[in-house]
């Protein structure tokens, strides 16, 4: 199905003129400063892609639209995994669920059946929670549940919401990091939102009743390709949904130029005699991080360019950031000679492709060592030039 795409997916009452002027202020601001779409499932357009068949019943779970609320029950002991039929192509996105767990009342038990055993379980603690970076391979959830600390002491009793950070791998499970939390959320069948901010090497966590604070931040590369996203319903646990939002960072990026094949390289380099053409591997870095961060760790092969006497810098390898998005032989930078020796004026195009072209040099120490500044940015990076190909 495809997306559906609104200028105001937020349900309000009636507003007078201050209160719509400054939302079209706002408004206004989020479009000139962000390149980003957001998806919306609404209850105005039956939840898009979360809710594809009325009134859908399968082995104990219920779906249906209440009172402008998704709802899923999970009768059963399998956790119930629901994903968002819209793909997610964006290296980078933000996934928000607006969403309560109706079974979460403190001191409450839900009697479910054991299929194996045919025993009656008791569940006293139901969980529910959010999908991201679901394939074929797997996928990882953020997982909510209660519990009270001494649920038979009225002086010391806490309620306590645990929030985890779950991988499914096949049929391992592993809890990667958690976080407790006593306030700022709903301890018991309120609504919370759960946001997660992706990108390729990491994941940031946020949770809140009224405001979201970041309470997990971890390494998590996204995998090639796309993904989905969803929600989950733990074993007993009945869940409703009154807002699901994803933005994706599909704003349209200058590429990169291919120029070169991989066989080409080889072989023009093989014949060259430029001492300055050939493979140059990463070295080493000084960063100031608040600045300029890596990218990768490139090799990089130097070709000359007969349009200014310069030297064309071809990425062949070693992207990390937008990994997805660099291809062997596209043009990762420029440098081109000045009146002093070894000395050269470069451009240099980032991870995220958009160009550093002011106040950037290069130069090259014993011809073996290629040194491209950033003065501006207090940062460099060093390639040490490679005999054989990489």
């Amino acid at each position: 199905m495809s997306p559906i795409i609104t200028n105001n997916p937020f349900k309000h009452k009636t507003m007078n003129k201050t209160t719509l002027l400054k939302l079209l202020i706002m408004m206004l601001m989020y479009t000139t400063t962000a390149n980003a779409k957001s998806y919306y499932n609404t209850a105005q357009n039956a939840f898009g892609g979360l809710y594809p068949h009325p009134g859908m019943r399968m082995a104990g779970r219920y779906k249906a639209i209440e009172d402008q609320l998704l709802i899923e029950s999970n009768a059963t002991m399998a956790t119930a995994v629901c994903n968002d039929t819209t793909p997610v192509r964006a290296a980078s996105y933000r996934y928000q669920l607006r969403m309560a767990n109706l079974n979460n009342k403190a001191g409450k038990t839900r009697t479910l059946t054991d299929p194996q055993t045919r025993q009656k379980v008791k569940l006293a603690n139901t969980q529910w929670g959010l999908v991201f970076n679901h394939n074929s391979d797997g996928y990882w959830a953020v997982m909510l549940s209660c519990d009270n600390t001494s649920p038979y002491d009225d002086l010391t009793d806490q309620r306590v919401m645990t929030v985890a950070l779950v991988h499914h791998q096949g049929r391992n499970v592993t809890t990667v990091k958690e976080a407790q939390l006593t306030s700022g959320v709903a301890l018991e069948d309120g609504m919370n939102t759960i946001c997660v901010d992706v990108d390729e090497r990491s994941v940031r966590v946020s949770v809140g009743k009224n405001e979201l604070k970041q309470v997990i931040e971890c390494d998590v590369p996204r995998p090639t390709g796309e993904v989905e996203v969803g929600y989950v319903v733990g074993p007993g646990a009945r869940v409703a949904i009154e807002r699901a939002v994803l933005t994706m960072d599909d704003s349209n990026q200058p590429t990169a130029t291919i120029t070169w094949t991989q066989e080409a390289l080889d072989q023009h380099l093989e014949q060259s005699s430029d001492p300055m053409e050939g493979y140059w591997r990463y070295l080493d870095r000084e960063m100031e991080d608040q600045w300029l961060r890596m990218g990768g760790r490139y090799t990089l092969a130097v070709v000359s360019n007969d349009k200014d006497g310069g030297y064309d810098l071809i990425y062949v390898n070693g992207a990390q950031v937008k990994k997805s998005l660099w291809q062997p032989g596209m043009v990762k930078g420029h440098i081109k000679p000045t009146i002093f020796n070894n000395n050269y004026e470069a451009s240099w195009i980032d991870a995220t492709m958009q160009p550093i072209d002011k106040d950037v040099y290069a130069n090259v120490e014993n011809g073996v060592i290629l040194t491209i500044e950033f003065p501006v940015y207090k940062s460099q990076l060093r390639f040490s030039k490679v005999l054989n190909n990489p």
